[in-house]
């Protein structure tokens, strides 16, 4: 068998990059002889914002790559997220990518984000017989796939790659394939983002002269450790999950909660893709307060503050920072409004549903439990209520944990028409024709009798209704497999 000699690796982060070196360092993933960094600019006006690339800390890591190329620029005038290849073009897309890459015509492994959906997917698309390894930089690998990958995907992923955010609680990403998890080690992490750290230059461009180290290096303009609190803007108005104003009120909180704890200086990191408002607005509402705010350089990492000047308290929302933070380097940490998000967050489904749930679970106002068995069973009963049909091996994980859960808790991390859509403890009373003995039995008069039209008539109103509904179905049709 030939040796794989060439890695093409994804990122639309320079966290998620930094993870990819961190595991090549750590050796848990192999660095092939040529590497090609394809950087992806996701945000919804890749036009309006710089990528990865123009971060001054991405200097660490950009020699680590033989070569960096712009995703976006390759599909343009297409956003990167919409964008993938037609079937009968991809043998056309391989040779062109092959060629104009440097990458032979030899076998090659793609390192990449999620795989189920644009960018990525595009790339696992085009290069076909490639192997795949994905990596997870955040709170998601504890969540399931999103969409049910067909065998030449999810059959092609040989590792996923994650930090370990939940001591002793394993992924579900990827469970249905039996995808093994491997850790990135914390120690290897935190040395490529001291390296960041730095290469932090403020108030320089990414050229040059972040190189040569003129500007102002990041360490002369931090407080001193433990003497501030960090609150970290999120993501959250601009694609839709909550209002301008409800994203401005949710900082306030942020901003009063670090007051209430003692903290008389808040240092702001905004998200890095987050539109730049507001700013003047919270240092105005944080002076009432009796607190000084300032602002950090949206480009650098959360982590080279951890590292470089530890904050006394972290703030935030459902940030993947919280979880860095709290397992990493050891930070105090709060999340301040994950019930309004996870009111609404929809489809129930959605990717951002298990962080929310998890960081919900551990450092809300009421944390719930932070054993790692209870947090194992919460990630995959959330994770069968969204996935159903591609993880009804998880349903007794459900099934146990639910009717254990205090009201308020049921209420605010399941819904109580899914559960009742599945058949679960905690939603409504099912009518008679859900029942499981029912289903079988139309199930086999219609294999013997009706040729499959049963089948036929359920899959149209499964494609014709909602969300609920195609979970039921998806669970009932998982239940059937399972039952032979």
């Amino acid at each position: 068998m030939t040796e794989v000699s060439c890695q093409v690796v994804t990122a639309s982060t320079l966290f998620g990059a930094a993870t990819v070196v961190a595991a090549w360092d750590a050796g848990v993933l192999p660095r092939r002889e040529r590497t090609v960094l394809v950087v992806q600019h996701n945000v919804p006006s890749p036009e309006a914002s710089g990528d990865l690339t123009e971060s001054p800390a991405f200097a660490a890591i950009a020699d680590r790559f033989d070569a960096v190329v712009a995703w976006n620029d390759v599909v343009a005038p297409y956003h990167p997220k919409q964008w993938k290849p037609r079937p009968e073009d991809v043998p056309l897309w391989e040779r062109l990518l092959r060629e104009r890459w440097g990458l032979g015509d030899g076998p090659l492994e793609l390192v990449g984000e999620s795989v189920a959906t644009s960018p990525t997917g595009a790339l696992v698309a085009i290069f076909a017989s490639a192997a795949v390894s994905v990596y997870a930089d955040g709170l998601m690998v504890y969540g399931p796939t999103r969409f049910a990958l067909k065998y030449e995907v999810g059959g092609r992923v040989e590792r996923l790659l994650h930090l370990d955010l939940l001591p002793g609680v394993r992924p579900t990403l990827l469970a249905e394939w039996d995808v093994p998890g491997v850790v990135v080690p914390s120690e290897s992490f935190r040395k490529v983002v001291g390296a960041l750290t730095e290469h932090a230059v403020l108030g320089a461009p990414a050229s040059g002269a972040a190189q040569e180290r003129s500007g102002v290096r990041l360490a002369d303009h931090l407080p001193a450790p433990g003497s501030y609190a960090l609150v970290l803007g999120q993501y959250m108005a601009a694609i839709g999950l909550i209002s301008v104003a409800e994203e401005a009120a949710l900082h306030r909180r942020m901003v009063a909660h670090a007051a209430e704890r003692g903290y008389r200086h808040v240092l702001l990191k905004p998200h890095p893709s987050a539109p730049r408002q507001g700013t003047e607005e919270l240092a105005a509402h944080a002076r009432t307060l009796g607190v000084e705010l300032e602002v950090a350089p949206a480009a650098v990492l959360a982590e080279s503050l951890f590292g470089e000047s530890a904050p006394g308290l972290v703030v935030s929302c459902f940030s993947t920072a919280l979880a860095t933070a709290a397992a990493l380097y050891d930070v105090d940490v709060a999340a301040v409004g994950t019930d309004l998000l996870l009111d609404r967050l929809e489809p129930y489904p959605n990717s951002n549903r298990v962080p929310a749930v998890v960081v919900d679970a551990l450092w809300s106002a009421q944390p719930w439990s932070g054993d790692a068995a209870d947090l194992q069973r919460l990630v995959r009963a959330v994770s069968y209520c969204q996935q159903p049909g591609l993880l009804a091996a998880l349903r007794d994980d459900a099934t146990g944990l639910l009717p254990n859960l205090e009201d308020d808790r049921l209420r605010r991390w399941f819904r109580r028409k899914r559960l009742t859509a599945l058949g679960l403890p905690g939603g409504f009373p099912a009518p008679w024709w859900r029942s499981h003995r029912l289903v079988h039995l139309g199930d086999a008069v219609d294999k013997r009798l009706l040729g499959g039209r049963l089948r036929r008539f359920v899959r149209r109103r499964y494609a014709a209704g909602g969300d609920d509904l195609r979970a039921a179905v998806g669970a009932m049709k998982g239940k059937l497999d399972a039952d032979g």
